[in-house]
């Protein structure tokens, strides 16, 4: 199974912000908002039953009904709750300080909603003496990794109460009419340009559903704010598919970097340092004439460099750069056919690295249509004369190279150096090559029991790499038993493990950290290992949807 016909499965939580507009209201200044406010909130909390409570037919929208000066009311009430929570966000407390700032505020209740990153979700739904609905939510997160990335200390309840901090609020009112959702939106835009500035607008920014925000504005401080009015979205609490809703949101840079390490960035590519270095010394080992050794060298480290953003990947010369592979695959490959096995290993190793270089830059910039496509074979029948393989992705319905060449090259030299190389690549890639002895286990077990083959050896290098690698793969049990990837396999299948599996994994975090506590790799693993030891669940790094 090679890595690159592995899609990984996504888990992304989705946000939503925004707010770019002139304002016509007269908004009140600060203090006036916090006052009005005051007087407006009553002190009750709206409970689901009573929210999820079909609204009688005849009735008109609380906000059709409002004399003017109630709208404004509410505008200032909204903005004003909107800032409180910001505020706090600003100050950046931990679990344990929210709660006991809040343990006498009736209606604070813990979300249903499904967690994803976040370590514990609040709600609570306020009501105006208008009718009026304001949903307030509080996202707690992990924190990030220190420097040096030392193993936590704390377990538990208490390592989530005293490390947690709110990174992330939610404030929403139901704007079922336009009029008010503009107005709104704008009352809150106002606002927040007189605190922050004005707004920088959306460029650069990411959220899923933004192309039907108005009224949409954004500022960047120590943390982000967002502002908008979606006319298309369900307000919370309303059964009404057509409401819209005004919103403000804000967030610390944490939240975007876990959720980023979690889809978005591959740990494969932070290993590329290791893989470099080994790249050379395979092509020492096979011993090719110097000439075509230093071709191929060069090569790959101009595939590499190209690969390193999708704005250079997608330069136009690097079409001509990715083709130039298959003539000097063909030339490496005829003089490594006779060598020794172990020599003729470091060759394929080299092979298969170079032609996995040009594959990941062209994933990085538009794909690579005549090597994946099924109605062109072409290419695939030249390469697959030169002893590539491929396997079709039902899913994506495309071809995928099947990384055989780095398979043979392990099966060449077994218990040598390459075969040790290839397996850290393959390992390090989010994939285990295909052996005889690995037919009968699943991805999890064969990477542990690759990793711990590889320790063995007593490598020279990378040995904190090998424990990350290997805990990520009892961490993807503890997450699957927990139901994390329910769409994989039955979670009923890892539970009998999952408490093993946690210990184990916290061992070669604990082992990895102390050799390594500087890498991106160890960052990592310090999160990995504050979830389990919170006893929450990690991400996965080795589950994959067409498993």
């Amino acid at each position: 199974m090679g890595a690159s016909s592995h899609i990984r499965r996504l888990a992304v939580l989705t946000l939503a912000a925004v707010v770019i507009v002139a304002s016509t209201l007269a908004i009140l200044h600060h203090r006036a908002y916090r006052s009005v406010a005051a007087a407006q909130v009553v002190a009750k909390q709206t409970t689901t039953e009573t929210a999820n409570q079909p609204s009688q037919p005849q009735a008109k929208p609380p906000e059709i009904a409002l004399k003017p000066d109630a709208t404004r009311e509410d505008e200032a009430a909204f903005v004003s709750l909107a800032e409180t929570e910001v505020s706090q966000l600003r100050e950046g407390m931990t679990l344990a300080q929210w709660v006991d700032l809040h343990a006498k505020n009736a209606g604070w209740e813990t979300s249903t909603d499904e967690s994803y990153f976040d370590c514990k979700t609040f709600t609570k739904t306020e009501t105006l003496q208008s009718g009026r609905q304001i949903v307030r939510k509080a996202y707690f997160y992990p924190p990030e990794a220190p420097t040096p990335a030392v193993f936590p200390t704390l377990s538990g309840q208490e390592l989530i109460d005293r490390t947690c901090r709110l990174a992330m609020i939610r404030v929403q009112t139901p704007t079922p009419v336009p009029q008010d959702g503009h107005a709104f939106a704008q009352a809150a835009q106002e606002h927040f340009v007189t605190e922050y500035g004005d707004s920088i607008g959306m460029k650069g920014a990411v959220f899923g559903g933004a192309a039907a925000w108005q009224d949409t504005a954004r500022w960047m401080s120590a943390f982000e704010i967002v502002s908008a009015y979606n006319p298309t979205e369900a307000a919370y609490a309303r059964e009404d598919p057509d409401s819209g809703s005004v919103f403000v949101f804000a967030r610390l840079p944490v939240v975007y970097e876990i959720e980023q390490n979690a889809c978005c960035r591959l740990k494969a590519y932070r290993y590329r340092s290791i893989e470099n270095g080994q790249f050379h010394r395979a092509i020492g080992i096979a011993g090719v004439d110097a000439a075509l050794s230093g071709r191929i060298a060069s090569l790959y480290e101009t595939l590499i460099r190209a690969s390193a953003s999708s704005e250079q990947a997608q330069q136009p010369e690097n079409a001509k750069l990715r083709d130039s592979v298959v003539p000097l695959l063909r030339d490496w490959l005829n003089a490594v056919k006779t060598l020794t096995p172990v020599r003729h290993a470091a060759g394929l190793y080299v092979a298969d690295r170079l032609f996995v270089a040009a594959i990941d830059l062209a994933n990085v910039a538009i794909g690579w249509p005549e090597l994946r496509d099924e109605d062109k074979p072409e290419l695939r029948s030249v390469l697959q004369g030169m002893g590539a393989s491929f396997e079709f992705d039902e899913l994506g319905k495309c071809y995928d190279y099947s990384s055989n060449w780095l398979n043979e090259a392990r099966e060449l030299d077994a218990d040598g150096e390459v075969g040790r190389m290839a397996v850290l690549v393959s390992l390090a890639r989010g994939g285990a090559p295909s052996l005889g002895k690995d037919k009968d286990q699943d991805i999890f077990h064969t990477v542990v029991a690759d990793g711990e083959w590889l320790l063995a050896k007593n490598p020279d290098r990378p040995v904190a790499q090998v424990h990350f690698i290997i805990g990520d793969a009892y961490s993807d049990i503890v997450a699957l038993a927990g139901g994390a990837e329910p769409d994989y396999d039955d979670p009923a299948k890892y539970r009998g493990e999952a408490d093993s599996a946690r210990t184990k994994a916290l061992e070669h975090y604990r082992a990895g950290l102390a050799i390594d506590n500087s890498s991106e790799n160890a960052k990592d693993a310090w999160l990995q290992a504050w979830h389990l030891a919170a006893g929450l669940l990690p991400t996965t790094r080795y589950v994959y949807i067409n498993d």
